[in-house]
């Protein structure tokens, strides 16, 4: 697999426009910073995932593999240093005889760290091998990331009062506070992190979690200039944009790379490898049903959050109890991330019958079979039903992220099209345009890892060749 190794004859190439557009961007945020009012919006946007991004990752993307690009490597690996050093700092600050209060860092120290090893990783390791190792660590950050780094020791003893205090029928919001938040704003990624594993785990949550945000919002005191419910808005409006904005820059990659619920189910499609038992390739049918199951579960659970403005203080609506967050109720991520990260007395137990005439506790249970089923006789099968991929897929065209094919270099082998965990034909199909990109690819590469033909598929980000397939005479299922 050649990564990064396709040139561009044009003068304005995209390293020159890494070049110049960066620190264009950045006086221009500096500037609109000078505003109050813009600076508040700016504040709610700030994120160290977009500092990573752009410090790091956006340099790794455009800089020529030639000898300054190891050079380079010692930014990403002072930066490895740097949390640990923060690491020591912050137990500096323990008091004498706490005892062992886990990682305390900050979380631009932490996201930092991270993206620097993943760029070091990236550097030394395989395509194959490489999305291994990011998906591996991006399921330890995002499940045991709120129980293993806090941001301070009083950050650590809030969160260990909060583990004593648990529900066993239905979630309560007062348990989870995730690591990387602040006072005016939420930090959401577009992948399924559930924010009911172990403290909320090291982000607020997933988009479903920010749009029902969203949906609870009073519109009647907004438009009364409620300061409550207005603040409230506009947290989440600015959440939504950061949500908007990493969905542009890789659509449905998060799903493929980072979101924690396939890489845990994908340890089912494993073991069913392992017997030697085939996976299920579904007809359009079954695809069209969990599409639209998607949809309409998705579709309820924002209608029922509407209502929440509405509940008295029973939390019930016409008589239905209704819990806060309707739809992470019956996803399988408020089941599955606690006990992956706390093991099974973590599990929040079902809710009772009194929960919307038992719809909640028939919908928990049928979800999470649904689930463990779907990973178990397919290749990630549960990913046409989920709505977080459905928001990412809107990304795949127009995004700055895309597959494209030379469709005069492809002998229709259909590689592929069988190493594909969605099951698309369209890349071994198009014959004619260059972008084969849909809604349903997950930018897992394993197309471009397994094509036999030199430079037949390649994966762009801004014009920019990430990765390119090679000619080969093996193809193996990954």
């Amino acid at each position: 697999m050649a990564i990064g190794s396709r040139k561009s004859g044009r003068a304005f190439s995209p390293l020159n426009r890494a070049i110049i557009f960066t620190p264009l961007f950045w006086i221009c945020y500096q500037l609109a910073a000078r505003s109050s009012d813009a600076a508040l919006w700016l504040t709610r946007l700030d994120s160290p995932v977009f500092v990573a991004f752009v410090v790091l990752a956006v340099p790794t993307i455009y800089m020529p593999r030639r000898w300054y690009y190891k050079v380079f490597l010692i930014l990403p690996a002072a930066m490895i240093v740097l949390a640990v050093v923060d690491v020591f700092r912050q137990y500096s600050r323990v008091p004498e005889g706490a005892g062992f209060a886990w990682f305390l860092v900050k979380p631009a120290y932490l996201i930092a760290a991270t993206t620097g090893f993943l760029i070091i990783c990236q550097y030394f390791l395989s395509l194959g091998r490489f999305r291994k190792v990011t998906r591996i660590t991006m399921l330890l950050l995002l499940i045991y990331g709120g129980f293993a780094f806090r941001q301070n020791y009083i950050d650590y003893k809030d969160a260990l009062a909060r583990r004593s205090t648990t529900s066993t029928d239905i979630m309560l919001i007062a348990e989870t506070v995730p690591v990387l938040k602040g006072d005016n704003k939420v930090t959401h990624v577009p992948a399924a992190p559930c924010r009911f594993s172990a403290d909320g785990g090291y982000v607020q949550g997933c988009p479903m979690e920010l749009l029902q945000r969203l949906f609870q919002v009073n519109t009647t005191k907004v438009a009364q200039a409620d300061m409550g419910e207005t603040s409230a808005m506009a947290i989440s409006l600015a959440a939504v944009l950061f949500i908007a904005v990493l969905c542009f820059i890789s659509a449905r990659w998060w799903c493929g790379w980072i979101c924690p619920l396939s890489t845990l189910g994908d340890i089912f499609d494993t073991i069913r490898r392992w017997f030697g038992l085939p996976h299920l390739k579904t007809a359009r049918p079954i695809n069209l049903a969990y599409l639209f199951t998607g949809l309409s579960l998705g579709s309820f659970g924002l209608l029922l959050a509407k209502l929440y403005p509405h509940i008295d203080e029973q939390g019930k609506f016409m008589g239905c109890k209704i819990p806060v967050y309707p739809f992470c109720k019956i996803c399988p991520g408020q089941q599955v991330c606690p006990v992956a990260s706390q093991g099974l007395g973590a599990y929040p137990g079902l809710p009772t019958w009194d929960w919307l005439y038992g719809f909640f506790k028939i919908a928990c249970f049928t979800l999470l079979v649904l689930y463990l089923a779907s990973f178990a006789v397919g290749r990630r099968l549960w990913c046409r039903l989920c709505p977080m991929g459905m928001i990412n897929g809107i990304f795949n065209r127009g995004g700055l992220i895309s597959l494209k094919k030379d469709a005069q270099k492809c002998n229709k082998c259909a590689a592929c099209n069988e190493v594909c965990p969605m099951d698309i034909h369209t890349v071994a199909e198009e014959m004619e345009k260059e972008d084969v990109s849909s809604f349903d690819c997950v930018y897992c590469m394993r197309c471009v890892e397994n094509c036999p033909q030199d430079k037949c598929l390649r994966i762009e980000f801004a014009g920019k060749t990430l990765a390119e397939s090679e000619f080969r005479t093996n193809i193996n299922e990954s």
